[in-house]
């Protein structure tokens, strides 16, 4: 008979309800105060940096000569009323997307002002110098079609992309064939 108002103690029992190697975890003051210090850390450094980013935004002066021309400017005249303008001493976001983009379109209207010129040229040639375009022709055409018959891999640059591909036996049958057709061509003429 158990006696209620007594612990239970006897195989596997104790008296201590936690197991002699548990061990009921607090923190001791000294962590306390170090995450304190750190928060206290953190915020004064979060603030430090919003204050830092606002001092560090250039001021700019907008304002309107006599002849109706808006000017801006880091250190206005004197005398002229003036109005400050809001600047971030940072590059917006997408700067540097847009000037990629800008880089881009400028670079791909060169080249085709490139090639417009080349073309020109070309006409200009085949107008002036008409036989000896045709001969230099045949002759790339001939060079051509032995690369096609020898090579056993031929590789192309596709046109939409700039890339060299690989043609397939099908499209180098055609080509082939297209190249034989030219020939014949040179030699009717």
């Amino acid at each position: 008979m158990c006696d209620e108002s007594k612990p239970l103690v006897g195989f596997g029992l104790q008296k201590n309800p936690f197991p002699r190697h548990a061990k009921v975890l607090s923190e001791p003051a000294s962590h306390k105060k170090t995450n304190t210090m750190t928060r206290l850390s953190l915020i004064l450094g979060g603030a430090l940096l919003a204050i830092a980013s606002v001092s560090s935004a250039a001021k700019f002066y907008k304002w309107v000569d006599e002849n109706g021309v808006t000017h801006y400017d880091a250190h206005p005249p004197q005398g002229v009323e003036t109005t400050e303008v809001n600047t971030r001493a940072n590059a917006s976001s997408d700067q540097d997307e847009a000037l990629e983009a800008l880089n881009a379109k400028r670079q791909a209207a060169q080249k085709a002002r490139q090639q417009a010129e080349q073309a020109a040229a070309e006409e200009k040639r085949v107008d002036t110098e008409p036989d000896e375009v045709k001969k230099e022709r045949c002759e790339q055409h001939r060079k051509n079609l032995e690369t096609l018959k020898n090579k056993p891999i031929v590789r192309q640059k596709n046109p939409q992309t700039g890339e060299m591909e690989v043609l397939d036996q099908e499209a180098k049958d055609k080509m082939i064939q297209d190249t034989q057709k030219a020939l014949e061509m040179c030699e009717q003429g």
